[in-house]
């Protein structure tokens, strides 16, 4: 389901803070909910060729 941008936050794929670029090509927008996944170590993620992020738990 996709919600509005304003419902969003932005996500760097990768970090600024490591030299990541602030552009859009490496941002997306995810809710609150998976910002937080995007940021916890128990899981990865991983952005599919249309864009969407997928997430995995770690074994």
């Amino acid at each position: 389901m996709r919600h509005p941008g304003t419902w969003s936050d932005a996500h760097h794929l990768d970090p600024w803070s490591t030299g990541g670029r602030t552009d859009l090509d490496n941002a997306v927008l995810v809710c609150n909910h998976h910002h937080h996944r995007a940021h916890d170590d128990r899981y990865l993620h991983d952005r599919l060729p249309n864009g969407d992020i997928r997430f995995h738990r770690r074994r």
